[in-house]
């Protein structure tokens, strides 16, 4: 029986989340709704210009994939999750976080360079456009990976984010290769519509054996499949997952693979932030699907957790007993 349900790759960010008007996106030369990367003088320039004028929300451990493995940490699981930071404050408070929450931290930690950070900017519609500098995050490398804790996993956790550059790919091609050697599966979430825009040739190395499950939003999906109709895109990306889910914001989640296509509708809620919903959401569908095996009620489960967590500011909860709440809900 393997010790972990996943074992998650991802970038170790710590977030920060600031509420924003429009015209300071503009000002900041930054597309709503999207992930920009940035280096360091420029990050640097924006926080400290966003630093002056405003007040964070938030800040907290950050990442994808990190979101989602906390997530199912805070739902019961014995999880893991591999990533990299700087001995310093950002890289501290960061692995402190992932520890506090009974994740297993394989995060590596280097004295040289900086931790990275995310900038999370909200504008009055709920949207979230995010500025990162990725920092000693984009260092990780194939030895930072535990092949012995890969092999003791259930399933793999890759975020695609990690495709942006060549070592991060190299990692996780490593990785992946060590989980379909030793029976693992293999989840990829595609992250970002401008990660699959700019990157797709690097996430399709990272396919050349079906995996288990792709997530993703309906931009991303179309994105990748080069089509801008959503059973073409299901289809299309079928044939590298064998199961996909798409996830419709509002509307809810489209599930397909090679038996069946079906959809699951949206929670309305008052929103707040849609910042980590689909990370929640992984988080939630994975826990409950590998405690379960139901897809249907995974998808239900999933889709509740996600509608709470955007009633709120950040990607996590600030109780313990919010996650409890919503595991006796199923």
């Amino acid at each position: 029986m393997e010790k972990f349900i996943a074992y998650g790759i991802g970038n170790a960010l710590l977030d920060y989340e600031y509420l924003v008007d429009e015209d300071l996106l503009e000002k900041l030369e930054l597309q709503k709704g999207t992930m920009l990367l940035n280096e360091f003088d420029k990050h640097t320039s924006i926080h400290t210009s966003l630093k002056k004028n405003l007040k964070s929300q938030k800040i907290m451990s950050g990442g994808s994939v990190a979101n989602s493995i906390y997530a199912m940490a805070k739902f019961g699981d014995n999880v893991c999750f591999s990533g990299k930071v700087s001995n310093d404050v950002t890289g501290n408070k960061f692995v402190k976080s992932i520890e506090d929450s009974g994740i297993h931290s394989d995060v590596k930690k280097i004295d040289s360079g900086s931790s990275g950070e995310c900038l999370v900017l909200i504008t009055p519609d709920n949207e979230r456009t995010m500025n990162t500098y990725l920092g000693s995050s984009s260092m990780l490398e194939q030895k930072d990976i535990s092949k012995d804790l890969v092999s003791d996993t259930k399933y793999l956790l890759v975020e695609g984010y990690l495709v942006s550059n060549d070592k991060t790919l190299s990692v996780c091609n490593h990785a992946i290769k060590t989980s379909h050697e030793t029976g693992g599966k293999v989840v990829i979430t595609l992250s970002d519509p401008n990660i699959v825009k700019f990157f797709r040739n690097n996430i399709l190395s990272l396919l050349e054996k079906k995996i288990e499950f792709i997530f993703c939003n309906e931009q991303e999906a179309y994105n990748f499949s080069e089509v801008n109709d959503l059973q073409k895109s299901l289809e299309y990306l079928k044939n590298f997952s064998e199961k996909v889910i798409v996830t419709l914001g509002a509307k809810g989640v489209v599930y397909s693979d090679d038996n069946d296509t079906y959809k699951i509708n949206g929670n309305e809620v008052d929103s707040k932030d849609f910042t980590g919903a689909g990370d929640m959401f992984l988080g939630a569908f994975m826990h409950y699907y590998t405690a379960s095996g139901d897809i249907k009620k995974s998808l239900e489960f999933a889709n509740t957790c996600a509608a709470e967590i955007i009633r709120v500011y950040g990607a996590k909860f600030d109780q313990d007993s919010k996650y409890e709440n919503l595991l006796n809900q199923f």
